[in-house]
């Protein structure tokens, strides 16, 4: 992987972006985390949260230690990458 893919998602700003777009290279490189309903996602789900209620995890462990469940809709959990 190249140095530009590497740095690709490194701040919160191009996670949301990435999220927001619903980027595929950015699966599984880090996880959606939305305080309001406690999920957290991979960025390619559907679910659309407000960028307020949203902070991000670098790897389901982090989500899953600040709290948050995996989403029902994109099931996050149950790819083993």
């Amino acid at each position: 992987m190249g140095a530009k893919t590497a740095n690709r998602f490194d701040t919160d700003d191009q996670r949301w972006a990435a999220a927001a777009a619903r980027d595929p290279a950015a699966a599984h490189r880090f996880y959606t985390c939305v305080k309001t309903t406690g999920v957290y996602c991979i960025s390619t789900c559907a679910g659309r949260p407000l960028r307020k209620n949203v902070f991000f995890a670098a790897t389901r462990a982090e989500a899953e230690k600040a709290g948050m469940r995996a989403c029902k809709r994109c099931k996050p959990d149950l790819d083993l990458r």
